[in-house]
């Protein structure tokens, strides 16, 4: 029997193992084989910690065969009309610019007890395990690609005041910002926007109010003019992907999201042990996932600095 990734990301780890173990000698401990046990925990947690990764809604995402990778651009594309029949423009110059990316290392581990087997109890913290290490791969991965988006941003707009002071004007900072990209990015200006907010700042979005004499909540007001979707994130603060902390300081992005703005990697090539089931002696297994991630910010010639994008605007001093 085999699950497809649409289905694994539906199951349960026990369902999956299961599943897996009808073609599976039974040699573990856990009854399946190690290589079943170890494919299937690496594929379930690496799924499903990129499926509640917000990140990754926000960035294309691929994953590769090598560890880093250089993108050529040219110093400038050029078109010249119109030309003399015998004229020829001179060549663009293919290598004088790029950038790169470099995937760096991960790991996550957890132990499965000896303890917890005998006592039946071991579905259940095998889940809850596999769960930890899902969601602190996910906070990483939100964590990277935000942080990356941060820096990546081409330009920025300041809020006329913080968010919850009187007379602040949220729905005029994020139209200033949507301006600011459709003016300078290389767009068509009918591209769906994303918004990432600190979760702090949803009933700001959510309140309702008199719009032209219709109560709906900023939210809505937005949705009703241009096409948005808006994310929320915890990662925020002194400590955070969005440091948050007032004037002149990043409090939420606003960019034009997919592939053509990032791209976030994970190596799958040869090369390295990803998953390793050890025995620890008189205690229980231990298992340890290793992954190779990386993000970068396409550099598109509309005018941003080095490793920027103008289809990114970040929007300062809301929170």
């Amino acid at each position: 029997m085999k699950i497809g990734d649409d289905d694994m990301a539906n199951e349960t780890l026990e369902q999956i193992v299961q599943a897996d173990a009808l073609v599976a000698p039974k040699l573990s401990p856990f009854g399946k084989a190690d290589s079943v046990l170890e494919q299937t925990l690496r594929d379930f947690i690496q799924l499903q910690s990129t499926t509640i990764a917000i990140g990754t809604q926000l960035v294309g995402v691929r994953t590769v065969g090598w560890l880093s990778f250089t993108w050529y651009t040219g110093s400038e594309g050029t078109f010249k009309y119109p030309l003399d029949d015998n004229a020829v423009v001179d060549p663009t110059m293919i290598g004088t610019s790029n950038y790169s990316v470099k995937l760096e290392k991960g790991q996550g581990r957890c132990v499965f007890l000896d303890s917890t087997l005998l006592r039946g109890e071991s579905w259940e913290n095998m889940n809850r395990q596999q769960m930890a290490i899902i969601q602190a791969r996910a906070d990483l991965i939100d964590n990277h690609i935000l942080t990356k988006l941060v820096a990546g941003a081409g330009q920025a707009q300041a809020a006329g005041a913080l968010w919850s002071a009187g007379g602040a004007d949220p729905e005029a900072d994020i139209l200033n910002a949507m301006d600011l990209i459709f003016k300078n990015a290389r767009v068509s200006g009918n591209e769906r926007l994303a918004l990432v907010l600190p979760a702090e700042l949803r009933a700001d979005m959510m309140n309702t109010r008199l719009y032209t004499n219709v109560l709906m909540s900023l939210q809505e007001r937005l949705n009703s003019m241009v096409s948005l979707d808006v994310y929320y994130t915890r990662d925020y603060g002194a400590s955070g992907a969005i440091p948050a902390g007032g004037a002149g300081t990043v409090g939420a992005i606003l960019m034009v999201a997919g592939s053509e703005t990032g791209e976030f990697f994970t190596y799958n090539g040869d090369g390295f042990q990803e998953t390793e089931l050890t025995r620890i002696e008189g205690v229980g297994f231990s298992w340890l996932l290793t992954s190779y991630m990386g993000t970068v910010i396409h550099e598109t010639q509309d005018g941003a600095g080095a490793g920027e994008t103008n289809r990114i605007c970040t929007i300062t001093g809301c929170l």
